[in-house]
């Protein structure tokens, strides 16, 4: 439970700091990416995600338990666990998704290792193995269509780029999914 917290902090922070220093580069080389007007963007996109994804943690029936005492034994769980971090993984992917698209795509954004993460953070937090491979799926998925979404002079190592990115995300997946607590 707060080891989730942890995560999702730590993880936010991450791509804070990519957003950041990419802005900064943006601020003297404005060719750097193909539509230098989403920089100030994805900042913005951040801010709802952290508060939205930190929220649901806090205010799930879990953590409700921890902070009881502080406001008068009144429980403020408004979300049940298994739904909250569900929702948190949904939000992981989807905010990855679009600093990746936003970014250069899988081949050239910084955001893209983000993806290769989440599958393991999810079997640390105990997440079900339906889910991880749900969630391994979707990353799969947007992993493959980002990478095609860009023309560049690295056309030629992309089908690399695809099977190697993709194969090592099924076998993280699949050690994640070997080595669980049971």
């Amino acid at each position: 439970m707060a080891a989730s917290l942890w995560m999702q902090f730590i993880l936010i922070v991450l791509m804070a700091s990519g957003a950041v220093l990419i802005l900064r580069k943006e601020e003297g080389r404005r060719s750097l990416y193909h539509n230098p007007d989403n920089v100030p963007r994805y900042l913005l996109i951040l801010i709802p995600f952290s508060l939205g994804t930190m929220g649901m943690l806090l205010f799930s029936d879990q953590f409700s338990v921890l902070t009881r005492p502080l406001f008068s034994g009144i429980q403020i769980g408004l979300i049940r666990w298994p739904t909250a971090i569900l929702w948190v993984f949904i939000a992981d992917i989807a905010c990855t998704a679009i600093l990746v698209l936003l970014t250069g795509g899988s081949y050239g954004s910084p955001f893209t290792s983000v993806y290769f993460i989440l599958p393991a953070l999810a079997f640390f937090l105990r997440e079900s193995p339906q889910r991880v491979l749900a969630y391994t799926l979707a990353i799969g998925a947007l992993f493959v269509i980002e990478l095609w979404v860009y023309e560049e002079e690295t056309k030629s190592v992309k089908g690399a780029v695809c099977v190697v990115s993709v194969g090592c995300l099924i076998l993280s997946g699949w050690i994640g999914y070997l080595t669980r607590p049971h």
